[in-house]
């Protein structure tokens, strides 16, 4: 009798064991990075998580860092720029 549960125990755990491999599916990858491919909106997540880990927690905006030139002088911008033309109404359009 204890010969015959032990048995029906050990069919059971091969048949559990054998339908859990049947039902296994291919792994896909999956890109997470927007640059090599994944989803457009991950990349606020993933800038975030960038920023957060920089010396201090990050900066509280958005900045550039503009390279050093080498001491190239760069032009400035002009004290008095053109003034752009005026662009004509549409009649209704507003």
């Amino acid at each position: 009798m204890k010969s015959q549960v032990i048995s029906a125990a050990a069919a059971a755990i091969v048949l559990v064991g054998m339908s859990a491999a049947a039902n296994a599916s291919e792994l896909v990858y999956r890109p997470v990075n927007p640059s090599f491919g994944g989803d457009p909106l991950n990349g606020n997540w993933l800038l975030s998580q960038a920023t957060s880990q920089t010396t201090g927690g990050g900066s509280p905006g958005f900045t550039i860092d503009f390279p050093d030139f080498g001491g190239i002088p760069q032009p400035e911008t002009p004290t008095n720029p053109t003034p752009l033309p005026e662009v004509p109404q549409v009649p209704g359009a507003q």
